[in-house]
């Protein structure tokens, strides 16, 4: 037996095993490999919780991420959304084709969150990227802030962009029934599930947006990260899948999160929601 015992010692030490390897991420995935976007790009999907590989179809992915990625190469269709945006931003919001040396400061993080909100609630039509390298703040008006969108643009479907405007209505409002339709039109909350399950959802989203109807907030990407975490979980649980909708309207948050986090300060963002809605 002591010889046996030996033996498989020897064969272990001639064979270590391998550490287990963890688990990969959706940034481990192709599709987000150089081949589809550049490295400046990946820090954006670098902040998205890693559950979301679990809840979306990569068949769909596929052909959106590479649609992106020709996007961001060539430029195409970037004109037609900062037109489109024109008619629905802040006038302290200029495009511009060189972005000043000066750097956006905690009293224009507000502007961004206009932005933010100006495109979910008025257009289909996104510029995805909201970090801070795409803004200054103009040499000529203290008061304008110079916008160089970079060519990260998606449209959203009909039917999310009607929801998930009628989720942000809803919250702000305090209106639990529009709060609930609109995560309805947006598919992550079905009309057939149990009043426990749709409530599970409800609460797992109300509770994403903090306080803020009654408090001013500290945008943080922790927070980001802990909060969709928790909502996404909650959707594995409840076997929802998510569409090329929630992942674009994912990364304008994790990306406008990146800025506010960076410049700091605290937000009423009730009262900037209601002044662009």
């Amino acid at each position: 037996m002591l010889k046996l015992v030996s033996a498989s010692k020897l064969l272990i030490s001639a064979f270590p095993t391998k550490p287990e390897a963890p688990a990969m991420s959706i940034f481990d995935n192709f599709l987000f490999s150089k081949k589809f976007l550049n490295d400046d790009t990946k820090e954006i999907f670098q902040h998205l919780p890693n559950a979301l590989s679990d809840l979306i179809s990569w068949k769909e992915m596929l052909s959106e991420v590479t649609t992106l990625s020709n996007r961001l190469i060539t430029g195409k269709g970037a004109g037609t959304v900062k037109n489109d945006l024109r008619s629905v931003i802040s006038s302290e919001i200029v495009f511009v084709e060189t972005l000043s040396a000066k750097k956006l400061t905690p009293e224009y993080g507000e502007i961004l969150l206009k932005i933010y909100f100006s495109q979910v609630m008025h257009s289909k039509l996104l510029f995805l990227d909201l970090r801070s390298k795409h803004f200054s703040l103009s040499d000529k008006s203290p008061e304008a802030v110079q916008w160089k969108p970079g060519n990260l643009w998606a449209e959203l479907d009909e039917e999310f962009s009607i929801g998930i405007q009628m989720v942000y209505k809803g919250y702000y409002a305090d209106d639990d029934v529009v709060f609930a339709e609109g995560l309805k039109k947006c598919q992550l909350v079905k009309s057939h599930w149990s009043e426990e399950q749709q409530h599970e959802v409800f609460e797992v989203f109300k509770k994403h947006f903090s306080n803020g109807r009654e408090e001013k907030i500290h945008f943080s990407l922790e927070h980001f990260q802990k909060s969709f975490s928790a909502i996404f979980k909650t959707l594995i649980k409840n076997k929802i899948r998510l569409d090329k909708n929630f992942l674009y309207l994912g990364v304008m948050l994790v990306t406008l999160y990146m800025a506010l986090d960076e410049i700091g300060g605290d937000y009423d963002v009730a009262k900037i929601f209601n002044e662009v809605a």
